[in-house]
This record gives structure tokens, C-alpha cells and sequence, in this order.
């Protein structure tokens, strides 16, 4: 904090900015210097995405970043400008303060690509998932990653808007144009989240309507053996009481009996079938 108020002059209120945890991208640009905070996605193991924050200051010939975690995008920058100073540093803060941002934003497209392979895997599981399959808890908890990269990058792309139409006096038109190459980045990335969001709602919506279906070929099943089996109780329960039993005395009786109950089974196994109900669950 020290070094912030007294080595670079910034205000006590960017220094509260810098204590505090931003859930989305913003630019403030104040009399002599822009402050900004962009978001950046990583992964959390193989399956969960989030963002961290890292705030940027920008004074003349100045660029100061803060972040909590490492980022190797920046340290690439870093060995690059220990490289080759005289390229990466000829141009001044702002060619700095471009690659930052650009940076940032290249940072999504390795997870747009793994975002791609996820939802064409699910696109193969919906269709071949059961009720046991975990596919439903995939489909939320991708959803939610690309609903929070959605906002960033909808946040992220206003403020890289402000920065390439040239609105901040700071910045020098060639410094503009460069931003506008990001801005493109950043609309090209919001819609392609906004059509994954988009697809795996569509997914959703799909995987319960593919398990109802399925739920109801086994109720159809469920009906049609429970039918099969309604007459056959019937005359069980009713000849089961205490009243004469049709061809008790005969010696061939229980097969009479027998035979006459398959022959119910089998007519309304035939009218079934007629009526198309058996190839439907078939």
C-alpha cells in the first residue's frame, strides 16, 4: 500500500480498489491515470472454469498489475520484454498496457476450445444417457461456468469499448486502434458463449424429454403386462372364494381352466396388436 501511495501517487480510493474482490471487469479513468480490472479464466482440476481478477493501473509511462495468482500470460510478456526490450519497450506503457489486456482476452480462447469438446460430448451422451447417468449435474455446472464467463466477458467488452473508440484522454489514437483488434476478439468471444449457453439449455430441455420418453415406454410396458394379467386375477379371486369352480368335477378341469385363461391373455394380446400398442414398446 505504501508503495502504491507514496512510489506511484496513486489515490487512497484506488488503493480501497485493489483490497477489494471484483466479481466483473470494469475501467475508472480518473485526471492522470486509468484504472482497470479485467477478468481472466483458469481451470480448477479438469472439470470447473472460474475467473481472477487482475487490476491494472495505467499513469503516463507507467503500468503497474496486480494479481493474485500466477499468470503465466504475464510472465511470457515478461521474458519477452527481458528478451527484446528495445522492441517490447520502444513503444512505451501503452504497447504494455495493450499486450496486458490482449493477453487477457487470448486467455479465453484455450477455454472456449475445451468448453467446444465438452459440449459436443454431452450433445453424445443426452441421447445415450439413462436415469443412473450423472449427465444432468455436466450439464448445470458447465452452464454455470459459461454463464459467469458470458458476464465477463460482456463486462470486459464494454470496457475494452471505452478503450477502443477513444474515449480515454490518456491514451494515444494508435493505442486506440490497437484496442479495437481486442474489442473484435471479445465480440467474437461473448457470442460464441452466448451459443453454448444457448445450446446447453437446448441440451437440458432435451436429456429430460429423452428420460421422459424412455419413463413412459416402461409405464406402456407396465400397462400392457398389468392388463394382460387384470382378467386372469379376476377369475382367480372370484373362483378362489367359496362358490363352485367351472369344470371342477371334470378330471381335465385345471387345464380346461388353464386353457381358457390363455386364450383370454391371447385375444387381448392380438387386440393389443391390432390397435398398435405392442410395436410402439417394442
Amino acid at each position: 500500500t505504501r508503495l502504491f501511495l507514496e512510489g506511484f501517487g496513486f489515490p487512497p480510493l484506488s488503493i480501497e480498489d485493489l483490497r477489494q474482490t471484483h466479481s466483473t471487469a470494469k475501467l475508472d479513468e480518473y485526471e492522470d491515470y486509468v484504472f482497470q480490472v479485467v477478468m481472466v479464466p483458469f481451470l480448477i482440476g479438469t472439470d470447473d472454469i472460474d475467473l481472477f481478477e487482475v487490476e491494472i493501473f495505467y499513469t503516463k509511462g507507467t503500468l503497474v498489475t496486480v494479481h493474485d495468482r500466477p499468470w503465466k500470460a504475464l510472465d511470457d510478456l515478461w521474458a519477452s520484454v527481458c528478451r527484446d526490450p528495445a522492441r517490447e519497450l520502444g513503444l512505451g506503457a501503452q504497447r504494455l498496457y495493450h499486450n496486458v489486456v490482449d493477453r487477457a482476452v487470448d486467455g479465453y480462447f484455450p477455454i472456449l476450445d475445451l468448453i467446444d469438446e465438452r459440449v459436443e460430448g454431452l450433445e453424445a451422451e443426452v441421447f445415450e444417457a439413462t436415469s443412473r447417468t450423472a449427465v444432468l449435474p455436466k450439464l448445470f455446472r458447465l452452464r454455470r461456468s459459461v454463464r459467469h464467463l458470458v458476464r465477463a466477458a460482456r463486462n470486459q467488452r464494454e470496457s475494452v469499448q471505452r478503450l477502443a473508440v477513444g474515449t480515454v484522454r490518456s491514451l494515444r489514437r494508435e493505442t486506440c486502434y490497437q484496442f479495437r483488434d481486442v474489442h473484435d476478439h471479445l465480440i467474437l468471444l461473448h457470442d460464441s458463449l452466448e451459443d453454448h449457453r444457448e445450446t446447453l439449455g437446448g441440451l437440458r430441455d432435451t436429456y429430460l424429454g429423452v428420460i421422459s420418453n424412455r419413463m413412459n415406454e416402461v409405464m406402456k410396458s407396465l400397462t400392457v403386462f398389468s392388463v394382460l394379467l387384470l382378467p386372469l386375477a379376476f377369475l382367480t379371486g372370484l373362483f378362489g372364494m367359496n362358490v363352485p369352480v367351472p369344470f371342477g368335477s371334470h378330471p381335465y378341469g385345471f387345464w380346461i381352466v388353464l386353457g381358457i385363461c390363455g386364450a383370454i391373455s391371447a385375444t387381448m394380446l392380438r387386440w393389443m396388436g391390432r390397435r398398435g400398442w405392442l410395436r410402439r414398446i417394442a
